[in-house]
């Protein structure tokens, strides 16, 4: 396309060339051979109107050539006879050519993704059918110490099929979101209930001050954002743990939510990398748990797949602090209703 572009300027900057010739080639002949028989008014009134009409066509050729790179760069889009007018019709014809085999490539990897997602949702639809088998047999068991270890495993793995198929819908979310008017106090009881196990094993303290609050989102993402934050302060507890929850109105009708822990917290250095697919802080490379770094980076996908704003703040020794700001969208969800109504 560049080339042909190239190819353009050259043949526009010959025909400028071979129009100069002409210019200089008149007015010599009108001067110096027709000079008795010819005004110089005239031949100023011809070279004006000579110089206006070459003036409009090379601002002609600059606005269309300007189009095409506009194109190019893809700040414009252009209608296919456009296209055939600014390029020509062998470079048109190549466009389409490239822009078609671009079209396949995306319905391709979009099919790819479809098939991969399918396949992800049924192997986690066959993975609970052993999964629940081995509750069963750990139920049976007799040796307390072994079986709550086995529950400890199977809770785990649950957890990690249920990351793995809402994982997998993550990238693709368009017709997998749904916004709806939600009680905070509701979301917040489903995650704990999701990490209830871990929670009482570890004796955590959950503290809940979020009052009336409700906000617009979609309730399985925003649960599932929830659980990726639960887990990293079980992951990352210290002694006496306590899980804090809380919300207030900010400006504009925003709501505040806190996630609050009084764990190991984050080094001050690692902390504008935590959201970072795959990056693990240097506290957390040591220890019982090897950590995947893909909690939060999951967490920071939601909340922009849900419009949230989130920020972490944390202090090493003192815990963690995750601050999810919801707008207010009752306007663009045509709903008129206040943000804080009774839960």
């Amino acid at each position: 396309v560049l080339s042909g572009m190239r190819g353009y300027i050259k043949d526009r900057g010959r025909c400028f060339f071979i129009v100069l010739c002409l210019w200089g080639f008149g007015n010599f002949y009108l001067v110096f051979l027709c000079a008795s028989h010819f005004y110089f008014q005239d031949l100023l009134y011809l070279n004006l109107l000579l110089l206006a009409a070459a003036a409009a066509g090379v601002w002609k050729d600059y606005c269309r050539w300007k189009k095409g790179r506009e194109y190019l760069e893809g700040k414009i889009s252009l209608e296919p006879w456009e296209q055939e007018k600014i390029f020509g019709k062998n470079v048109y014809d190549y466009l389409q050519g490239k822009e078609e085999a671009h079209r396949k490539e995306i319905q391709g990897l979009i099919r790819e993704q479809e098939e991969l997602t399918d396949y992800i949702a049924r192997w986690s639809h066959e993975a609970k059918l052993p999964l629940a088998a081995m509750k069963l047999i750990n139920e049976r068991s007799r040796d307390q110490e072994t079986g709550r270890e086995m529950k400890e495993s199977i809770v785990r793995l649950e957890s990690l099929i249920h990351t793995v198929l809402l994982g997998s819908k993550l990238h693709g979310p368009e017709h997998d979101v749904r916004y709806e008017k939600l009680c905070l106090r509701d979301a917040i009881r489903e995650a704990v209930k999701n990490q209830a196990y871990f929670l009482i094993r570890h004796n955590f303290e959950i503290k809940e001050e979020i009052g009336n609050s409700q906000v617009y989102t979609d309730q399985r993402w925003l649960v599932y954002l929830l659980d990726q934050l639960i887990q990293n302060a079980v992951k990352y507890r210290g002694e006496n743990p306590v899980l804090r929850f809380s919300a207030e109105m900010g400006k504009e009708n925003c709501v505040l939510f806190t996630v609050e822990d009084n764990g190991l917290g984050i080094a001050r250095e690692d902390l504008p990398y935590i959201f970072q697919k795959g990056f693990v802080g240097k506290n957390h490379r040591k220890g019982d748990y090897r950590s995947t770094g893909m909690g939060l980076y999951f967490v920071k996908e939601i909340s922009g797949l849900l419009h949230l704003d989130i920020r972490a703040y944390s202090e090493p020794g003192k815990g963690s602090r995750f601050e999810l700001r919801f707008q207010d969208l009752s306007e663009h969800l045509f709903l008129a209703e206040n943000t804080l109504q009774k839960c």
